[in-house]
C-alpha cells in the first residue's frame, strides 16, 4: 500500500472547539459612594456623579472610591439634595391624637434605632438583609443607607459598651449595699451559664433590676459559683452586698458560706450584720417543693387530669385543674364518643410509658380537693415572682397565708387531706419555721410596710402559735433583736459617710446631744471622743426615730387619682425627710427579691437568642445580647413609670384647684360681692 493511501485512509480528528475565557463574575458594590453615581455604558473604568454630572476614573487597581468619597462632600447638588430629605420624615407624637412634628432625618439615629430593634426583639443580625425589610424602609424611609450584618455586629458591641458604661456610672453614684440573685442555666449547645442580676433602689425611689453577668461556667460547684460571683462584682466595682437570692440546690449552700468568707476579708464593711442574713432562699422554688410533698400521695389522679387536658392542648397546674373541673361532663363525654380519645391513653409518652387515664371519678374528686389549697399557693407564687415592685415587704404575709393554710387541712375530717398537710407541713417547717429557718429579716421587711409595721407581724404570731403563746412573745424579741442591731449598724454607717450632710432630721425627734454637734464633720475630727460623740449623737436619734416610727398610727391606704394600688417606694419617699436614717435602711431592704425569677427569666431569654438556628454565636456575643437586651427594656419601663408618675401629679394638682374653685365659689355665696364690687 502506498504511503499515499496510507495517509489519506488516516480519519482526520474533528477540530476542537474554540473555548472562550470564562467571565469573571462581578461583584456587587458595596462602597455607599454608588448610591450617588453610575458607571459609564461605554466605559467601565468612568462614572459620573448622579447630581452634578462630573466624571471620574473608578478603576478599582488605580483609584478605587476615594476620589468620588471625597466628590460626595464637596457636592452642592448632592448635599442640597440631603438637606432637602433631611425634612420629609414626620414622626407621630401626642399618643395617639394625631398630631405630629416635623424631625430631621438623622442616619445615625435611624440606625442605632435598628441596632436596638434587633437587640429587644431578638432578631438575626441578617436581618437587615432581608428583603422585606428592605421594601420596608424603601417605601418608608427612602434616604435610610441600610447597613450590613457585620455593620450591626459592631453596632450591637458598642451600643453593649455603651450602656454598660452608663449603668457602672449610676451604680457607683449609689454607694449602697445591693440585692442579687443568680442561676445557672443549660443551653442547647451544652454549655452552661450563669446569671447575676443585681436589684437596687436609686436616690428617686424607683426600683431597678439589671441583669450585670450572664458568662460560662466550667461546673456547678459552690465554689466556682462563689468565684463566678466575685469576677461579676469586681467587673462592676461593687464592694457591699446585702443579699442573695437563691433556690435550694444544696451547692449554693456552699457558695453563700464562700462568699462570706471571701467578702469579709476584702472589707469589713462588705457585708450587713457579718452577712447573717444575706442567705435568701427562693420562695417560689419553697412554695414548688411543698406543694409537690402534698401532691406525691395524689399524684396519679392529677396526671391522669392532666393527661385528659394535654389531648386539648391546655398545660398548667392549678389553672389547669381548675379549668379542667369546668368541663368534666365534656370529658366524660368525651371518653363515649370520641374514639380518638381513648386511643390516646392507650399511646406510650415520651418516657415510653403508658399514659394514665382516662381519669375516673376518684381522680376528679381530687383534683377538686387539690384546687381549695392550689390557689393560696399560686397566688402567693405570683406575689413573689414579681420583678417589677417591691415583694420583699409582703413576703412574710404570703408566708403566713400559706401556713394558715396547711393548718386548716390539718385539722380537716378528710383524711387524705390530713395525709396531705402532715407531709406539707414537714416540708414547711425545713425552711420556714419561725424561730430558726426563717430568714428574720423578711419579716423586718413587713414591719418597714407602714400600713403594718409591728402591729400586723404580732397578729401574724397569734395566728399562727395562738394568742398568749409564749412563742409570740419569743418571736417578737427576735425580730425586735434584729431591727435594732439593723438600725444600729446604720446609724454608725451613715453618720460617718459622705451621705450624713445630705439627711436632715426632725427637731422633735434630735436630742441636745444630737443638735450639738449637728454641723461636725467626721472625716475632719482627730479627737477620738468627738468622733465617738458624732457616731453617738446619731444613734441616739435613731433609737428615737424608731420609737415614733413604731408608735405613730398606721398609714390608711386611700384610693388615688388613677385607682392605683398603694405606692411603697413613693410613700418611703415622702416621709424620708421625717425618718432620714430609717428611709436609708429602707432602700436597701425593701430591694431584697424574694425569688429567683428575675434570674430566670435571663435564660428564656438566652434560649431565644441561642437556639439551633444560631448556635454558633460566641458566649461574649450571647452576654452582650442578653445584657443589652435587659437594660433597654428596662430603659423603657422606667420611662413608662415617670410618665404614670407625671399624669398622677397633674391630676392631683387638678384635684387641688378643683378644691381651691369649689371653696371660693362657698365663700362668693356666703360673702357675695358688693354692687361697686361688680
Amino acid at each position: 500500500m502506498s504511503k499515499r493511501n496510507t495517509t489519506s485512509n488516516k480519519r482526520k480528528e474533528p477540530e476542537s472547539p474554540t473555548v472562550s475565557p470564562k467571565a469573571k463574575k462581578k461583584l456587587p458594590t458595596r462602597s455607599t459612594a454608588w448610591k450617588v453615581f453610575t458607571r459609564l455604558k461605554d466605559d467601565d473604568n468612568s462614572c459620573s456623579c448622579n447630581y452634578c454630572g462630573k466624571i471620574y476614573s473608578c478603576n478599582p487597581v488605580t483609584c478605587g472610591t476615594s476620589n468620588m468619597n471625597t466628590h460626595m462632600r464637596k457636592c452642592k447638588a448632592y448635599l442640597d439634595h440631603l438637606e432637602s430629605n433631611s425634612q420629609n420624615v414626620i414622626v407621630s407624637s401626642g399618643g395617639g391624637n394625631g398630631a405630629g412634628m416635623i424631625k430631621p432625618f438623622d442616619q445615625n439615629v435611624c440606625r442605632q434605632a435598628t441596632v436596638k430593634m434587633i437587640i429587644m426583639d431578638e432578631l438575626p443580625f441578617s436581618f437587615v438583609e432581608n428583603d422585606g425589610f428592605k421594601h420596608f424602609c424603601e417605601m418608608d424611609v427612602p434616604w435610610f443607607t441600610i447597613p450590613s450584618r457585620r455593620t450591626i455586629t459592631r453596632d450591637a458591641v458598642g451600643l453593649y459598651r455603651a450602656e454598660k458604661t452608663a449603668l457602672k456610672t449610676i451604680l457607683s453614684r449609689n454607694r449602697q449595699a445591693m440585692s442579687f440573685t443568680t442561676d445557672i442555666w443549660t443551653s442547647i449547645t451544652t454549655l452552661s451559664y450563669m446569671v447575676v442580676t443585681a436589684h437596687f433602689i436609686d436616690m428617686d425611689w424607683q426600683l431597678h433590676r439589671r441583669i450585670i453577668s450572664f458568662s460560662p461556667i466550667p461546673d456547678h460547684k459552690g465554689k466556682t459559683i462563689a468565684n463566678q460571683f466575685l469576677r461579676s462584682l469586681d467587673d462592676w466595682g461593687i464592694e457591699k452586698v446585702f443579699s442573695i437570692t437563691v433556690d435550694n440546690a444544696s451547692a449554693n449552700d456552699k457558695a453563700i458560706t464562700v462568699l462570706k468568707e471571701r467578702l469579709s476579708n476584702r472589707n469589713s464593711d462588705a457585708l450587713m450584720m457579718n452577712g447573717d442574713f444575706m442567705h435568701i432562699r427562693c420562695g417560689a422554688h419553697i412554695l414548688n417543693l411543698i406543694a409537690n410533698e402534698g401532691l406525691e400521695d395524689i399524684s396519679n389522679s392529677i396526671v391522669s387530669v392532666r393527661n385528659a387536658v394535654k389531648y386539648v392542648r391546655w398545660n398548667s397546674t392549678y389553672l389547669m385543674l381548675k379549668s379542667a373541673l369546668k368541663y368534666k361532663v365534656a370529658f366524660d363525654r368525651m371518653a363515649d364518643m370520641d374514639k380518638p380519645y381513648d386511643a390516646w391513653f392507650k399511646e406510650v409518652d415520651s418516657n415510653k410509658k403508658k399514659r394514665d387515664g382516662p381519669p375516673m371519678a376518684i381522680d376528679w374528686d381530687n383534683a377538686r380537693h387539690m384546687v381549695r389549697f392550689l390557689k393560696a399557693f399560686y397566688d402567693s407564687t405570683l406575689a413573689f415572682s414579681s420583678s417589677i415592685k417591691v415583694t420583699s415587704n409582703g413576703c412574710y404575709n404570703e408566708i403566713c397565708k400559706i401556713q394558715s393554710s396547711v393548718q386548716k387541712m390539718a385539722f380537716s375530717q378528710d383524711s387524705d387531706l390530713t395525709e396531705m398537710a402532715s407531709a406539707m407541713t414537714a416540708k414547711f417547717d425545713k425552711y420556714w419555721e419561725g424561730t430558726e429557718k426563717i430568714n428574720k429579716i423578711l419579716i423586718v421587711a413587713g414591719v418597714l410596710d407602714p400600713r403594718r409595721k409591728m402591729v400586723f407581724t404580732m397578729f401574724s404570731f397569734e395566728l399562727i402559735y395562738g394568742k398568749g403563746n409564749p412563742k409570740c412573745v419569743e418571736m417578737k424579741e427576735l425580730v425586735m433583736d434584729v431591727l435594732e442591731k439593723l438600725f444600729d449598724i446604720y446609724s454608725v454607717r451613715y453618720a460617718t459617710s459622705n451621705l450624713q450632710p445630705s439627711v436632715s432630721c426632725d427637731a422633735e425627734n434630735v436630742t441636745q446631744v444630737h443638735q450639738d454637734f449637728e454641723n461636725m464633720e467626721v472625716d475632719n475630727i482627730d479627737d477620738p471622743f468627738l468622733k465617738f460623740m458624732v457616731a453617738k449623737k446619731t444613734s441616739v436619734a435613731v433609737v428615737n426615730e424608731l420609737v415614733k416610727y413604731l408608735k405613730d398610727e398606721l398609714h390608711v391606704t386611700t384610693e388615688n387619682s388613677l385607682g392605683l394600688p398603694f405606692d411603697l417606694l413613693d410613700w418611703w419617699k415622702t416621709n424620708s425627710s421625717k425618718y432620714p436614717i430609717m428611709s436609708l435602711m429602707a432602700r436597701e431592704v425593701l430591694a431584697i427579691p424574694v425569688s429567683s425569677v428575675a434570674s430566670e427569666s435571663a435564660f428564656s431569654t438566652g434560649g431565644r437568642i441561642l437556639d439551633q438556628y444560631r448556635s454558633c454565636l460566641t458566649p461574649d456575643m450571647v452576654e452582650a445580647l442578653v445584657l443589652t437586651q435587659d437594660w433597654l427594656r428596662a430603659s423603657l419601663r422606667s420611662e413608662a413609670m415617670k410618665s404614670l408618675d407625671k399624669l398622677e401629679e397633674e391630676n392631683k394638682f387638678m384635684d387641688s384647684l378643683e378644691e381651691v374653685s369649689n371653696f371660693y365659689f362657698i365663700l362668693l355665696e356666703f360673702n357675695p360681692p358688693s354692687q361697686n364690687e361688680k
